[in-house]
């Protein structure tokens, strides 16, 4: 039987994952609601919905940070074509982009400093208790 002290860091580890799925799935929802910015913006300009050589360099600048980062790159790849279909599909059946509370996300840009992606208020992220 493992000691209490394995037990107690599998629990810090369980909760470190549990805080960093938490952040994939608000940094998912910020892409998504700025994916419909983006689409709104095309219409609005009277382009097509669908841009493949854009989608052609989200998912090479994807794969070439998944393969900087040691990630799986087919892995990364099938992510971001799911992001790119799920933000097309919402917009093509008029799935509104989430109201109420909205999401500010800080991330890196590739070559540079941090940047708020929305003027709205940052998330308030904290380490999810392991469930019981």
């Amino acid at each position: 039987m493992p000691s209490d002290d394995r037990r107690e860091s599998l629990a810090r580890l369980r909760t470190e994952i549990e805080s960093i799925d938490r952040e994939i799935v608000l940094l998912i929802a910020a892409r998504l609601e700025a994916a419909d910015r983006a689409l709104q913006l095309r219409v609005i300009r009277g382009r097509p919905i669908t841009d493949p050589d854009q989608e052609r360099r989200v998912l090479g600048r994807a794969r070439a940070w998944a393969e900087a980062d040691d990630v799986p790159a087919a892995l990364v790849e099938r992510l971001f074509r799911a992001l790119v279909e799920e933000g097309k599909s919402r917009f093509l059946t008029g799935r509104p982009p989430r109201t109420g509370g909205g999401v500010t996300v800080l991330v890196p840009e590739p070559h540079g400093p941090p940047v708020c992606l929305e003027d709205r208020p940052r998330p308030d992220l904290r380490p999810v208790p392991p469930a019981r």
